[in-house]
């Protein structure tokens, strides 16, 4: 699956989830059954299997006035996604990604601590990390961080990538959802989402800051691309792809599946599959 935002002003507005069938590589809208009457701009999304059933949980922009967020919770059918129901709260503040646990709670990150982009500038570690127990408790569980971004949880670890912080954390998650033993795994910069490689996480990393930034106002601008396999004891990493931008401008997300890798970006509207990488 792949979650699909028109990005740059100007552009027809386009909010979808579409998946892609790895043997053909042919790609499909998911239908939405039982959606509101709400605006659809998914950002990061997570799956999880809750009680046998799987369902995909997606951070939701309205990009209204108020700059209200959500998380909606999608049933996931054969052919289409099942609408089941939308999380709000004041701590969605500027939500980036999220990642679930089994039993339907999660943790999402906010990049800053408004909707203010200029407050990027101003106040560079505002962002932070927040917590729901799927149902009505909320809490901000950790904070002062420089644009949080992708997220992943595994065997009691809360992993979480930061873009500005030169680090990679990890957390030891407590059964009400608090974190403690923060530590760094790596001090990569740039980082953005994290996909799970056995013993390793992939991140997809904009080595040049300027560049990536710049891309939003010029499509033309070539952003470095470079994905690191990092592994989750040591911290050891690896570079696994490296582009200049020419491939690929501003990836985001790096996805292993057999012999090849699937690079996502933030503009432009192709994902890149390197065979045999």
């Amino acid at each position: 699956m792949v979650s699909c935002n028109e990005r740059r002003d100007g552009k027809p507005e386009l909010g979808e989830i579409i998946q892609i069938n790895i043997a053909t590589d042919e790609s499909s809208i998911l239908t939405r059954n039982n959606f509101p009457a709400i605006p659809f701009n998914p950002h990061g999304f997570d799956l999880q299997t809750i009680n046998g059933i799987p369902y995909l949980f997606v951070i939701n922009h309205y990009r209204d006035a108020a700059s209200t967020n959500s998380v909606i919770q999608f049933k996931i059918n054969s052919s289409n996604l099942e609408f089941i129901k939308e999380y709000k709260n004041e701590l969605l503040i500027s939500p980036n990604d999220l990642t679930v646990l089994p039993n339907g709670s999660f943790y999402f990150s906010n990049d800053k601590n408004s909707s203010n982009i200029l407050e990027l500038l101003t106040n560079p570690n505002a962002g932070s990390v927040g917590f729901c127990d799927g149902h009505s408790t909320w809490k901000k569980v950790d904070s002062l961080i420089g644009f949080p971004n992708g997220l992943y949880n595994e065997n009691n670890k809360l992993y979480l990538a930061t873009s500005r912080n030169h680090a990679l954390y990890a957390y030891e998650m407590n059964a009400d959802g608090t974190l403690q033993n923060k530590s760094t795994l790596s001090t990569i910069n740039g980082m953005d989402n994290l996909t799970n490689f056995g013993d390793e996480l992939l991140v997809s990393v904009h080595p040049d800051e300027v560049k990536f930034a710049l891309l939003s106002y010029i499509p033309t601008i070539k952003s470095p691309s470079i994905t690191y396999a990092i592994n989750k004891q040591t911290g050891k990493s690896r570079i696994v792809f490296n582009d200049d931008g020419k491939l690929i401008s501003g990836s985001s997300t790096a996805l292993i599946i057999g012999d090849d890798l699937y690079l996502a970006q933030v503009f432009d509207n192709f994902l890149l599959k390197v065979h045999d990488y």
